[in-house]
């Protein structure tokens, strides 16, 4: 869950059974309740997210966003980032120099790789995976503190 606006939250649900979203979110009582109204929009995407790229510049194209490779929607930053490495990619080439966007991109995007990296590494273990939801939810502060070093 991650806050958008005031009275507004996006919901992610990551799991390896396919389901549909109501029946993922049945498995969450107490956040179904805490949920007031009805959806803003429809569920806007599912599937493997993780998109691996070997280059994010060939000459002069250099990709930005999803496109530059893609771990997970877990921490809601995605839209940053592409704000971020699009301001690097055209920095770079006002500056002629397309070959220095990788360092940039790298740098960027390092703390939200690192700690999305951690959460997904933790849920695939059976051993700490049941942990870090009730963990979050005794910590909040801790959890909001990490997610806004991604800002």
């Amino acid at each position: 869950m991650t806050p958008v606006g005031d009275d507004l939250v996006g919901i992610a649900i990551l799991s390896r059974r396919r389901y549909g979203y109501d029946e993922h979110l049945a498995a969450f009582p107490a956040l179904t309740v805490s949920l007031r109204g009805p959806a803003t929009t429809e569920v806007c995407g599912a599937g493997p997210m993780l998109q691996r790229v070997r280059h994010r510049t060939v000459g002069r194209v250099l990709l930005v966003g999803d496109a530059a490779g893609y771990l997970d929607a877990l921490t809601g930053e995605g839209i940053a980032i592409a704000l971020a490495t699009a301001g690097a990619a055209v920095r770079c080439l006002a500056a002629g120099q397309p070959d220095k966007y990788e360092h940039a991109w790298a740098r960027l995007t390092r703390r939200h790789r690192l700690l999305t990296g951690a959460l997904l590494a933790a849920s695939r273990r059976p051993g700490t995976a049941h942990l870090i939801i009730p963990a979050v939810s005794r910590m909040p502060p801790v959890f909001s503190a990490a997610v806004h070093t991604l800002q």
